[in-house]
């Protein structure tokens, strides 16, 4: 999946027939659509990653922690 997120700049991800989710790759890092990140994200290794990402782009940990907090 790193070629979708590397190469991708406008991603649709279809499950079933059905279009699922529609963005951006960088998009994609904060998307909630269980679907699309049970496939995307399958391993434990990309999860940290998508973790990691949204850390770096939001500050705050997806459950909501904050990065200050963190350090503290």
């Amino acid at each position: 999946m790193n070629s979708v997120m590397e190469i991708g700049d406008s991603i649709i991800y279809m499950y079933k027939g059905n279009k699922e989710w529609e963005g951006s790759n960088k998009e994609i890092i904060f998307s909630k659509n269980q679907l699309l990140n049970e496939f995307i994200f399958a391993s434990e290794f990309l999860k940290d990653a998508k973790e990691m990402r949204m850390l770096e782009e939001t500050g705050k940990m997806p459950n909501k922690e904050n990065l200050d907090d963190l350090l503290k």
